[in-house]
């Protein structure tokens, strides 16, 4: 199954990418070092297994991540729907619990931009695959710990300066 990447995402990718591989040549140098240093007695050197170790996990998470690049379908939008929520959409929604209400503004990012500090939900996360298609007064049902939550769509925005403004 491939994931949605925006243009966004994919900076991210890459530069998780490239650190990977910085990470890996030194990893590398310094397991040369450690095989250098003791020679033929490397089997009982804990530090060379344990940059081994480290340059196998290295290059199985670059491996992972170039992979999913490769299959990953890039998002393009030159401006925000606000039509319906979708990736990319900046969502306003009121959140009905049993002891009380909340409002909260969400932008809906692809695979790699998640940030919940800054509101960011990945798409594939149970609450955006809920609010993904709906629209502006429609509501869905949250199943959380504590019970279920009403959430209804009350805005979409072209900005996350619109919404902060409003």
């Amino acid at each position: 199954m491939s994931v949605k990447i925006t243009p966004r995402g994919e900076e991210i990718i890459r530069a998780q990418i490239a650190a990977l591989e910085n990470e890996l040549k030194q990893v590398r140098m310094d397991k040369s070092k450690a095989y250098h240093a003791c020679g033929d007695q490397k089997l009982a050197n804990p530090n060379f297994h344990k940059l081994e170790q480290e340059e196998q996990l290295l290059l199985a998470r670059i491996a992972e991540l170039k992979n999913l690049y490769r299959n990953a379908e890039l998002i393009h939008f030159s401006r925000r729907n606000t039509d319906e929520v979708d990736i990319g959409s900046i969502v306003k929604c009121s959140f009905q619990y049993p002891d009380g209400a909340e409002e909260e503004i969400y932008e809906i990012v692809g695979y790699g931009e998640s940030n919940i500090e800054e509101n960011k939900l990945y798409y594939a996360t149970p609450v955006a695959r809920k609010l993904l298609g709906l629209k502006a007064g429609e509501e869905t049902i949250l199943s959380v710990p504590s019970g279920q939550v009403r959430c209804t769509v009350l805005q979409l925005y072209n900005s996350w300066e619109e919404a902060e403004n409003l």
